[in-house]
Formats: structure tokens, sequence, C-alpha cells
């Protein structure tokens, strides 16, 4: 008789087990959807105000997250751990150029990850997708650097994101065992800040056919079209006359048609 209690004591203590984790995947299963219906909402707004998003790619453990810091000047988190940006992390960018983007921070990908966790990280690795640049990121000092590279691609291709410019960045490159690379190849350093300016002008380049530069004269009764510019371009110069606001700065070029009339003859 005590044996067969014992067993019942087991069986109800399994179960016991068993509804909790039930219960506790249910509950992470509610808070992924709300987090990717949220992603989903942030996503909308930026496309509709026609801010370039670049997103920042690669594998886990290459500073990303410490890359977008450098740049950004943000506090996103950064550990040296196995997924350690569950929640893709948006930060203001403004490049030399002047045009200001939103630079986000995504999961890191790993080779042959479990389907149980596919679902799970789905929603972030579809930010990349949305995005007008892919920034990938690999470690210089890392042996498998290009096959994780190579992971990232496949990762990527399999989000459809073949078309999107994408730039390669070997980041680390301050750590010991970081090989010398071929002239042309982009370094930078989190840390030290090498070459932080060479890939902010990269993401200008690729995209300068969002961006133009402009000098005009905005009468009182337009000013309202300074917003667009402030917001989806940058203001360098804004000078209060008689007739109006002089504004020099950069405007995205889905914008210009707005400031045809006032623009510098």
């Amino acid at each position: 008789g005590g044996g067969g209690a014992r067993r019942g004591a087991g069986e109800s203590k399994l179960e016991y087990d068993r509804r909790h984790v039930r219960r506790r995947i249910e509950a992470l299963e509610q808070k992924l959807a709300e987090l990717e219906k949220r992603r989903g909402e942030n996503r909308r707004a930026r496309q509709r105000a026609g801010t370039p998003v670049v997103s920042l790619v690669g594998y886990t453990n290459v500073g990303k997250s410490s890359l977008l810091n450098a740049l950004c000047g943000s506090d996103a988190l950064e550990a040296d751990m196995l997924f350690a940006t569950l929640d893709p992390t948006a930060r203001k960018l403004t490049l030399p150029s002047g045009l200001n983007v939103i630079a986000v921070d995504t999961v890191g990908f790993v080779s042959r990850l479990p389907h149980k966790l596919v679902e799970a990280f789905k929603s972030t690795l579809e930010e990349a997708a949305y995005s007008d640049v892919i920034v990938k990121v690999a470690d210089a000092a890392d042996d498998e650097r290009e096959a994780q590279l190579e992971v990232t691609d496949q990762v990527l291709a399999e989000l459809g994101c073949g078309d999107i410019p994408q730039i390669t960045v070997y980041n680390k490159c301050d750590k010991a065992g970081a090989v010398p690379f071929q002239p042309g190849v982009l370094l930078t350093s989190a840390r030290t800040g090498r070459g932080l300016d060479a890939l902010l002008q990269k993401l200008d380049e690729a995209l300068a056919d969002r961006v133009r530069a402009v000098k005009m004269l905005l009468p009182y009764d337009k000013l309202s079209l300074a917003e667009a510019m402030r917001s989806r371009g940058s203001v360098t110069v804004e000078d209060y006359r008689e007739n109006g606001v002089w504004f020099e700065g950069f405007v995205k070029s889905t914008d210009l048609h707005l400031y045809l009339p006032y623009l510098e003859k």
C-alpha cells in the first residue's frame, strides 16, 4: 500500500509540473503575440513617417548591440550571451549627410536553430525584411566568422531580403587574433571607434537617393512644411527674416516636391 501511495503522490506532482509548464508556455505565447503586435504597429508607424530603417544583423555575440551604442550613443543591452537581444532595439541615428534614420538591433542568428525556437524569434528576425539597408556584422577575431556570415545570408534569404542593400562589417577588429583583411574591407571597433565614420559614410552612400540638400526661404504662412524637414531630414540653419524663415539642411527626396517653389534659385 505504501508503494502505491508513493506512486500516487509522484504522479500528482508530475501532473502538477506539467500543468505549470503548460500555463507558462501559454503565458509566453500570449506575451510573444503582444510583442509581435506592438512591433508591427511600430513598424507601420515608421513606414508612415517615411524614416529609413537600418538593421544590424549577424551571429550572436559579434557586438551588434555595442556597435549600436557606439553609433547612436544609446544604452541598448550589451551581453556576451546567447540571445541577449530578444526584442529588437531601435535608436535614432543621424548620418553625416544629416539624414535621420532608425537603427535596429536584432536577435543574433544561430546555425541550426531548433524548430521550437524559430517561431519565438521570427518576429525579431523579420525586422530585417522591412529595412532599407542591412548591416551584416561579423567578429573579426572569430575563426568561424565566414561560416557565421553564411548562416546570416541563409536566414536573410529565407526572409526575402535579397533586394535590400547590404553592408558587411567586421567588428571587434581591435581584439587579439583579428587577422588582417584586404583593402576595402570595412573594419570597425565599437570599443575604440575605429571604422565608425567609414560605416556611417557607407550608409549615406546606400541611402543617397533618399535625401537632398536644400536652401530655401519658407514664408511664415508655410512654416508647417518645416515639420517634415525636421522629422524626416534635418535642419542645419534656421534664420528668421522679414519675409519668412531661411532654412538650410536636408529633406527626403520624396518630400522635395513640397519645397520646389521656395528653393534658392
